[in-house]
Order: structure tokens, then C-alpha cells, then sequence
């Protein structure tokens, strides 16, 4: 058991850097000279860049401390440390790549092309630590933070809010109307490639689990995943043995702390698959009443 942490923890932190990697020469190299605003904290540092000329990776720290001081206090530690580390190294890289005067593109014609490759380098940065149950700070700590007071609550729509009024307050900075319609764009590239490094729709997830550990896994989707679900009684084609088929459908964001759940019940098989949209009683609201 000791061995599958220590692995997953090392493949955890080679993911890390290489978010790390993707966010920090994304900014420094495409964002920035291109003069438009990405979303979230990423982007109010980008502006403050721009007014005061002082780098933007102090600018990511100082915004990112009181949100990881809340995280720290109402989140899991794991979560919060792996931020820290995002942030400090992210922060860290823009800092020296700004003082060695690293190379970047700039270009007066072909804006939209910093839309599009910088889209896909913050899309995979993000998907990467959304992966190892961790986050790049900033509107994402927001809406963990409000997810873990409102765990049936469209966290997509809070961020999504967040996103575009900082994207709005650009305008006020680069006195272009161009740098809003680059910065949807990018976004737009983001949300695409973060989805595909997640390998989902973003909608949800079905899954099906076939277990001799039904009441653990039933507690551990109630009280940990926070979702309901169905038993079904069944007997093995093969073997003849009794077994419980649960099937549950969850938040594409809790698919890998789902599939962490599932590695302490060794012999349990366990299939999912992605599910193009839900209605009816998902429970999206805390007071919906479970059937």
C-alpha cells in the first residue's frame, strides 16, 4: 500500500512540474506581449503587469495567499499543499524568465494564434493538476471552497462568472475591445483542451461497480463522493458467486478521487463511461429530494 502512494505521489509531482512548465511559458511567452487577459487570477496579475510594469509571478503569490490561507482551513491538506507548490514554482518561473528576458511572441497581426496556443498550454496546466487532485489556485480554490459549503452546486457556473467579469475589466486596461474577444477565445481553447487532458465531456459520469464490499463503497459514495445510487443483487455468468452491481453517476471532477476510492477494494470490478447530459434527480440542489 505504502508503494502505490510513493508511486502515485511521484507521478503526482512529474505532473506537477509539467503544468508548472505549461503555465509559466504560456503566460511569459504568448500571453503577455499579446496584450489581452486570460481569466481567473492569471488574469488580474496580467493586468497589474501591464499598469505597473512590476512582474507578474509576485502579483500571482500575493492574490493566491488569502485564498490558499481559506483553503487551507476548509480543504483537504493534500489539495492545498500541491496548490502551494504550483503556485510558488509557477510564480517562481514568470519571475526568472522575466528577468532573463526570455524569448516571446510578438506580433501585431496574429493575436488570435496567442488565443489559440496559449489556450491549449493553460487547457492542459489545469486539466494536469485537476488530475492529481489539486488546482492552479485563484477562481478554482473559490469554487472548491463553495462546492464543500454547497456540495450539489454548479461550481462551472461560478467560475464561468468569475472568468468573464475579469475578462470584462480588461477593457479598462487595454483600451481595445480585441483583447475581450481574444480572451473568450482562449478561454474557449482552455475549457476544450482541459476537457480532453480529463478524458471527459465535463458533463458526468456513470459508473458501475461489481463488489463484495457493498456497504463500504455505499458509504463512500454517500459521505465521500456525496451521490446516491443503486444496488442490484447479481450472479457471476462464470463463477456462480453472489455479488452487488452499485451503479452511480458523479461529477466528472470527482472521477479521479472516485477511482483513488476504488483501489482499497482490490478485487472489485469496475467499469464507467461518460454521460452526454443528466436530468431528472441528479440532486444538483442539497434540499432535492433523493427516490
Amino acid at each position: 500500500m505504502k508503494n502505490l502512494e510513493l508511486k502515485r505521489e511521484i507521478k503526482s509531482s512529474i505532473l506537477l512540474f509539467a503544468a508548472c512548465l505549461c503555465g509559466s511559458f504560456g503566460m511569459h511567452m504568448i500571453v503577455y506581449p499579446s496584450s489581452f487577459a486570460p481569466a481567473g487570477v492569471d488574469g488580474i496579475a496580467t493586468m497589474l503587469q501591464e499598469l505597473t510594469k512590476v512582474n507578474a509571478g509576485i502579483y500571482t503569490i500575493i492574490l493566491n495567499i488569502p485564498l490558499l490561507i481559506l483553503a487551507w482551513l476548509l480543504l483537504k491538506k493534500r489539495y492545498v499543499i500541491y496548490t502551494i507548490v504550483f503556485t510558488l514554482i509557477t510564480s517562481g518561473l514568470l519571475i526568472v524568465l522575466g528577468e532573463v528576458e526570455f524569448w516571446q511572441y510578438v506580433t501585431e497581426t496574429d493575436r488570435l494564434i496567442a488565443a489559440l496556443f496559449s489556450g491549449i498550454l493553460l487547457g492542459v496546466r489545469t486539466g494536469l493538476m485537476i488530475k492529481i487532485g489539486a488546482s492552479t489556485g485563484g477562481a478554482d480554490i473559490i469554487a472548491c471552497v463553495v462546492q464543500s459549503k454547497r456540495p450539489y452546486g454548479n461550481i462551472e457556473r461560478i467560475i464561468s462568472l468569475i472568468c468573464y467579469v475579469i475578462m470584462g475589466f480588461s477593457y479598462f486596461v487595454y483600451k481595445d475591445m480585441n483583447c475581450i474577444l481574444l480572451s473568450i477565445v482562449q478561454l474557449i481553447v482552455f475549457e476544450k483542451v482541459m476537457g480532453l487532458v480529463l478524458s471527459s465531456t465535463r458533463h458526468a459520469t456513470e459508473v458501475k461497480i461489481v463488489t463484495k464490499h457493498a456497504e463500504e463503497l455505499k458509504h463512500d459514495i454517500l459521505f465521500t463522493l456525496k451521490h446516491g445510487g443503486t444496488l442490484t443483487e447479481s450472479t457471476g455468468l462464470y463463477t456462480g458467486e453472489v455479488r452487488t452491481v452499485i451503479s452511480s453517476v458523479i461529477n466528472n471532477r470527482q472521477l479521479p478521487e472516485f477511482l483513488q476510492l476504488i483501489k482499497k477494494y482490490p478485487d472489485t470490478f469496475v467499469y464507467y463511461s461518460d454521460v452526454k447530459g443528466v436530468n431528472g434527480n441528479f440532486r444538483w440542489q442539497k434540499d432535492d429530494i433523493a427516490k
